[in-house]
Order: C-alpha cells, then sequence, then structure tokens
C-alpha cells in the first residue's frame, strides 16, 4: 500500500487544488454567462468526450495487458510509445469521419442548434488532442508516473479557463473568444502530454516485431475491441444524461444540470487519485499472483473511500442551500446535487471494484457490467426525465449506480471470494448516516456566509474528531500522525 498511499496522496492534494481552481470557474459561470451558453461548453466537452472514450481504441486495456511483458527502459519499453500514437491517430480518423457525417444528428432539433452549429467546427480539434491525452497519460502511469495527467487535466486546465473567465469578466473579449479558449483549455492537457512522453521515453524506437506478429494479433484485437466496448458504454453513462437532458428539455436546463453535476463530482477526487495509483498495483499483483494484497486494496479503497466521500457531500449539502441564495436561478436543480452525490457514495464505497475486474484475467466481466449500465442509464433517463425533468436524469444515474456496483460486488464475491466489508467498514458505515443526518438538520437563521463558515466548521471539526477518535480508519490515522511528526520536525 506504500506505492498507492504516496502516489494517491500527490494526486489527491493536486486534485484538490484544481477542484478549487475549478470551483471558482464553476461559481463564476453562473455570474458571467447565461445558462444556456453554460449548456453550449458542456456539449462540446460532452460530445468531444464521447468520441475520445470510444475511439482512443482500447489502447488502455492492451497497457494494462501487456505493457508489462515489454516494460524496457534502456530500449524505450520497446516502442510502445509509437505503437500507442498510431493507435491513437487512427481512432482520430475515424472520429473525424463519423463526426464530419453524422455529428449533426447529435445537436438538431433543439432551439439552441443555431448556438451548437456555429462552434460545431471545434470538435475537430477537441478529438484530437483528447484521444492523445487520454492513450498517453495511460502509456505515462504504467511508467509509474500516475501525476502528470491529472496535473494536467484537472489543475492547469482548470487554471486556464479560470484566466479566459477573468478575461471574459474584465471586457477583454467577448463569448465567441470564450468559447474558443475554452476549447483550447480541453485541448492543453494533449498538447503538453506529448511532449512530456517524447522526453519520458530514452529511447524512441519502433513497435517491437512481436507486438503485432500473426500468434498475437488475435489476443491484441480482443483487447482492442473490449477497451472499445468499455469506453463506448463507459461514454454513454458518463455523457448520455447530458445529452438527453439537451434534447428533452432545453440547452439552457442542460447549463443548470451540469453546473450541480460539477459540484457533486468533486466527491469523486480521492476516488480519481486511488484508482489511477491502484491499477498499476493491481495489475502488477494479479501479475504475481498476489491475491492477498489484491483483498487488502479493495477493503481499503472501499472503507477510505466511504469516509472521504461522505465528508465531502456531506459539507456541500450542508452549505448548498446559503450558497444558493446567491443563484436564485439554480434552486430548481438543488436535487439534482444530491442524487448524483448519493449515486457516487455508492459508487466510491464499493472501492476498487472495476479497477480489480479490468486488471485480472476476468477484464471482459467490466464490458458486460458497462453494457448492462448503459441499458440501466439510457432507460432510466428516459423514463425519469419524461417524469421529473433534470432531477430524474440525476435520480437515474443513483438507481444505475446502486444496482450496478451490487452486482459487481457480488461478481468479485462468488468469482474471487473476495468481501471488502468488514466491522470496521459497518462502524464507518453508520456513522456515516448519522453524520449524513446531521448535515441535513443544520437549520438556523443566519446570513448565508455565516451559515457556510459555520457549517462547515463545525462538521468538519465533528468528522475528523470522530473518525480519528474512534480510529474508523488506520490509514488516515496513520497518516495524520506523519504529518504531524512532519511539522514537528520543521517547527
Amino acid at each position: 500500500m506504500g506505492i498507492i498511499q504516496k502516489q494517491a496522496l500527490r494526486n489527491t492534494i493536486i486534485g484538490f487544488f484544481g477542484a478549487g481552481v475549478g470551483a471558482i470557474s464553476r461559481i463564476s459561470m453562473p455570474l458571467l454567462i447565461s445558462e444556456a451558453q453554460i449548456g453550449l461548453l458542456q456539449l462540446l466537452d460532452t460530445i468531444s468526450g464521447i468520441f475520445i472514450s470510444i475511439f482512443s481504441l482500447g489502447f488502455d486495456q492492451v497497457l494494462v495487458r501487456v505493457f508489462p511483458k515489454y516494460r524496457d527502459e534502456k530500449n524505450g519499453h520497446h516502442g510502445f510509445l509509437l505503437f500507442g500514437l498510431f493507435i491513437s491517430f487512427l481512432g482520430i480518423a475515424i472520429s473525424w469521419l463519423i463526426y464530419f457525417f453524422f455529428g449533426n444528428y447529435l445537436f438538431q432539433n433543439n432551439e439552441d442548434s443555431q448556438l451548437m452549429r456555429s462552434f460545431a467546427f471545434l470538435i475537430f480539434p477537441l478529438i484530437f488532442f483528447r484521444i492523445i491525452f487520454v492513450n498517453l497519460d495511460g502509456y505515462a502511469r504504467m511508467l509509474f508516473n500516475t501525476i502528470i495527467g491529472i496535473f494536467l487535466e484537472n489543475f492547469i486546465s482548470k487554471l486556464l479557463l479560470v484566466l479566459a473567465l477573468a478575461a471574459f469578466a474584465l471586457s477583454w473579449i467577448n463569448f465567441d473568444y470564450l468559447v474558443y479558449l475554452f476549447a483550447f483549455t480541453l485541448c492543453a492537457p494533449g498538447m503538453f502530454i506529448i511532449i512530456y512522453a517524447l522526453l519520458k521515453t530514452n529511447k524512441i524506437s519502433l513497435p517491437h516485431k512481436t507486438l503485432t506478429q500473426k500468434s498475437n494479433r488475435k489476443q491484441l484485437y480482443q483487447y482492442m475491441l473490449f477497451g472499445i466496448l468499455t469506453g463506448a458504454s463507459g461514454s454513454i453513462v458518463l455523457y448520455v444524461d447530458s445529452l438527453m437532458v439537451n434534447k428533452m428539455i432545453s440547452m439552457a436546463a442542460l447549463g443548470i444540470y451540469t453546473t450541480f453535476f460539477f459540484a457533486a463530482r468533486l466527491l469523486m477526487i480521492p476516488t480519481k487519485g486511488i484508482n489511477r495509483v491502484s491499477a498499476v498495483i493491481l495489475a502488477e499483483s494479479w501479475s504475481s499472483n498476489d491475491e492477498e494484497n489484491i483483498q487488502d486494496v479493495y477493503r481499503k479503497s472501499c472503507l477510505n473511500q466511504l469516509l472521504l466521500g461522505v465528508f465531502l457531500f456531506g459539507i456541500g449539502w450542508a452549505c448548498l442551500d446559503p450558497a444558493l441564495v446567491y443563484l436564485p436561478k439554480y434552486i430548481a436543480g438543488k436535487y439534482v446535487f444530491f442524487f448524483i452525490g448519493i449515486g457516487l457514495l455508492i459508487e466510491m464505497s464499493t472501492g476498487v471494484n472495476t479497477a480489480i475486474i479490468g486488471t485480472s484475467e476476468k477484464y471482459k466481466y467490466n464490458t458486460y457490467f458497462n453494457l448492462i449500465l448503459t441499458f440501466l442509464v439510457i432507460m432510466f433517463n428516459y423514463f425519469l426525465i419524461i417524469q421529473y425533468g433534470m432531477i430524474g436524469a440525476a435520480l437515474a444515474s443513483m438507481l444505475a449506480m446502486l444496482v450496478i456496483n451490487i452486482l459487481r460486488w457480488y461478481y468479485l464475491y462468488k468469482t474471487f471470494n473476495y468481501q471488502p466489508f468488514d466491522k470496521k467498514f459497518l462502524k464507518a458505515f453508520i456513522f456515516s448516516i448519522v453524520f449524513l443526518t446531521i448535515c441535513c438538520c443544520m437549520n438556523y437563521s443566519a446570513t448565508p456566509i455565516v451559515k457556510i463558515i459555520v457549517n462547515a466548521t463545525t462538521l468538519t471539526i465533528l468528522f475528523w474528531g470522530v473518525v480519528i477518535g474512534f480510529n474508523l480508519s488506520e490509514d488516515i490515522n496513520k497518516w495524520l500522525l506523519k504529518m504531524k511528526r512532519k511539522i514537528f520536525k520543521h517547527s
């Protein structure tokens, strides 16, 4: 767990800094631009995101399954960099062709379609650099550098967006230029990761002949196929709610929905750091048949992610009402945050289940589960959006995440006899219910700013006092003790 703790901590710290910068941009957007304009920016992200998830062509799965056999720093890892670039360029070419002929169907018959069409050409560079980033970030992770990707995507990109919004607020640029700069912020990580990957690879060489020789092709294509299917289902799960809210309601509703969706996604910051590192460690553990370590990673990830997620969600929910006093148009979307947040808590509390399946010989089951999840998300969204509007989309996501994570847990239990939910988890779960109940009852008379400060401070002291005092997580307590020693050592 040492490597996981060290790099996950760094990823989480960078993630929190990035989230802080991102929060500035997301909070300022409703104050600077209309709901429909926010919806437009989200559509650019959503449409390009669908393509990158599918047409990275499963390279991430190839890396996890094949790269450890070719790891060789002196020989440039036998050409894996150029191999990844070749797959990336192939995926980009296919994406461009599909978007060129069928892109209009993604936003036609919508009252705001003309606004989207005027910027639709930006999808081409977005697809290019985002596919490059996804694949080369995977390459960097396999070199045990999980930090560069999250630094570029979660910090640099968000910082550039804040600067663009500041320029717009100062009237240095108009909305059209803001859209162009927004597209640039999404492309920038891909530009930088190319430079990093080239510098990090000691020897740029052609892919080793055994990579594509006839005896290995079938297995390679199989990895790519299941990677594509996983990416396709994953992109639908991640983006279908945004597309359906835009199609079935309006671009303005999408602007409100995506604002609360982003706020809820902040819960996943610790999870991103843990998952990025765990995937590499789990792949190595499977290679050495170290199932004890896999079970340990699984159990600790469930416990720690539950506690971190509950803390962030509780603070966010307790501070949401006073914050919305300053954004009255957004009050209608309050429960988007609630239902998305509960769904993400379910996802976090089931730990690295997806990574365990994805790095095992049963990796195909991740695709099957994602296909089931895709069906559930589309079905739930269709019926619940009709009934409850954008709140229905959030409820659909929560229900889908509940069902699929029960299935993943049951599969790991029956197949590998992995059971992460022990007495420690039960104690943490009971405390989490009590804590969230308290968060929902923070109702008293005060100004919004005072409420936010008092709620955040009081609940933080309460939460961490109990977690530390009752030793609910050994990892968290050890880390805090380590930080205490470092502080006093240098004081």
